[in-house]
């Protein structure tokens, strides 16, 4: 009897498990080749101390980099055990930061961009109790240890979806980021918007993976700018 029990649990933990790990029908988790992360963030011109975010940001992995480039960089996840390996990875690399900060938000992705334009709480932006890689991304003396994720405030988001998550979020992100700021979308891209670079990056040694029937590869880039 006690033999079943375990094995009961271990399946229902297992089955939770699994869940957790590929929540969000938006964004399946299909992680990004490293040696194409830094090239379009770069293509981008991601700065030291640009406030960087990524709409579903899996395993935490384009976040990181662009820590490693000094920015501030926030990523959102529905997944919490993502979320977890997210926070453990960059705990793990905080001496490479060059500066930058990293913040995981776990949580759904839409809910940071409701169509009023306005946030979870207020009219200003949203405050939650965030795990901060060794500081607060504000350091003066006496900051909050729970920073504001204010999405508007953005000059380069980063969006790896399904065309659904991408058709929900086009009318949003128009509404909320300021003006100048950019948006890099993979594989997947607005119906609506104009890019000013179309980017596909390849190497021998890590050929494009196809993610559709009508061929679209995991390393084609397009970046977008507010106007």
């Amino acid at each position: 009897m006690e033999s079943t029990l375990i094995v009961i649990g271990g399946i229902l933990l297992g089955c939770l498990l699994g869940l957790s790990w590929f929540a969000g029908s938006d964004a399946p988790y299909v992680p990004t080749k490293m040696s194409r992360i830094r090239k379009v963030l770069k293509m981008a011109n991601l700065k030291k101390g640009d406030i960087f975010y990524e709409l579903g940001s899996g395993d935490g992995r384009v976040i990181i980099e662009a820590a490693k480039m000094g920015a501030k960089a926030y990523g959102i996840e529905q997944s919490w055990i993502r979320v977890l390996l997210s926070r453990w990875k960059s705990r793990k690399l905080a001496s490479y930061m060059s500066g930058g900060n990293v913040q995981f938000v776990h949580g759904d992705i839409f809910k940071f961009l409701p169509s009023t334009g306005k946030h979870l709480r207020g009219e200003t932006s949203v405050t939650l109790p965030v795990w901060s890689l060794d500081k607060p991304l504000d350091d003066t003396p006496g900051a909050s240890e729970t920073p504001e994720v204010d999405i508007r405030k953005a000059d380069l988001v980063f969006i790896f979806l399904l065309p659904k998550g991408i058709e929900k979020l086009e009318p949003l992100l128009k509404r909320n980021l300021k003006k100048g700021s950019k948006v890099i979308t993979q594989t997947f891209h607005f119906k609506n918007w104009k890019p000013y670079k179309k980017i596909l990056i390849t190497d021998k040694t890590n050929p494009n993976t196809r993610l559709s029937k009508d061929g679209k590869l995991e390393g084609d880039f397009w970046i977008y700018k507010i106007n």
